[in-house]
């Protein structure tokens, strides 16, 4: 299974997506760099699609990088920094051969883009990670928890892994993968030093959808 799906091509140049970053990207980056000096702070976000959270890392004075496969979410990135004055390394490629030296970086992102893997490139990635966070670097992980709605229908095709998911958020974003603490303790845990596990959940659709997201930090 390759790292990242064409299908998202489609999805990033169809789908109307947020231009701001989750109020827990905010903290996570407010409570840990804020006071250092920005400029020498580097940040890669993987998966970093349209670049809502490249805007706001880049607005906020880092050395910013991000790295996506999709030339299209790339494309749209790069065209809103240009168009606001502001600067970033953005790179096409594959998460699980990250372009950088072993421990660049002083923190890496994943908001809900390790989902879109099974487990065992999740784990490749993770060491990807892993090689080019400095020593105590830091990895902030977003992703679906059990607890999310799936669809009316779907197929299951492992372990808390699905595919063709009929409706809702998930909906037209191809394979699927969700975690609870158990997996992600033997996920995350077997490349990093967990530090927290707290979850996001809420509803939407009058009450009809539930939202549900584990955000893991972690350490180097």
């Amino acid at each position: 299974m390759e790292s990242w799906d064409p299908i998202w091509d489609n999805v990033f140049a169809n789908q109307e997506w947020g231009k701001y970053p989750s109020e827990s990207l905010i903290q996570f980056i407010a409570r840990n760099y804020y006071k250092a000096n920005r400029p020498r702070v580097k940040i890669l976000e993987v998966g970093c699609g349209t670049g809502a959270n490249i805007w706001f890392i880049s607005r906020e004075g880092f050395d910013t990088y991000g790295i996506d496969a999709s030339k299209v979410a790339i494309d749209i990135a790069v065209s809103r920094l240009q168009r606001e004055g502001l600067s970033a390394s953005l790179s096409i490629g594959d998460i699980s051969i990250l372009p950088y030296e072993d421990n660049f970086f002083d923190a890496v992102i994943d908001n809900q883009c390790l989902y879109t893997n099974n487990q065992e490139n999740t784990r490749r990635i993770l060491q990807e990670i892993r090689r080019v966070l400095k020593p105590q670097g830091k990895l902030y992980s977003r992703t679906f928890s059990d607890k999310m709605y799936l669809g009316k229908t779907y197929d299951e095709i492992g372990l808390l892994e699905f595919n063709n998911v009929s409706d809702g958020p998930l909906s037209g974003k191809g394979f699927i993968r969700l975690s609870n603490k158990a997996s992600i303790h033997d996920i995350y845990g077997s490349v990093f030093t967990i530090e927290s596990i707290d979850s996001l959940d809420y509803t939407s659709h009058n009450e009809q959808i539930h939202i549900s997201d584990y955000v893991i930090l972690a350490v180097k």
